[in-house]
């Protein structure tokens, strides 16, 4: 049973509403504001900027790993057996 008071699992609920693959887009978009500042000359925005994307892959890769949901492969499986049980009750 998940205790509703621990910081940890709420950490997990709140991540667990967004969507995996915002994630990946949110790191792949940090890089290229990286690669645009660099080219802008403001190589310590670009610094900073470029930093950000291993954190959003490691959340997106956190999401698919450890809980698994409805846009990928375990979850459409569950989602079919559930509907195969529900249509043969």
């Amino acid at each position: 049973m998940q205790d509703e008071r621990n910081p940890q699992n709420v950490i997990f609920q709140a991540l667990d509403t967004v969507p995996s693959q915002l994630w990946y887009t949110l790191g792949v978009l940090s890089i290229v504001a990286s690669l645009v500042l660099q080219l802008l000359g403001k190589k310590n925005a670009a610094d900073f900027v470029g930093k950000w994307p291993p954190s959003f892959f490691a959340v997106g890769i956190y999401h698919k790993l450890v809980r698994p949901g409805d846009e990928d492969a375990v979850g459409q499986i569950q989602q079919t057996a559930d509907q195969v049980r529900s249509a043969t009750s």
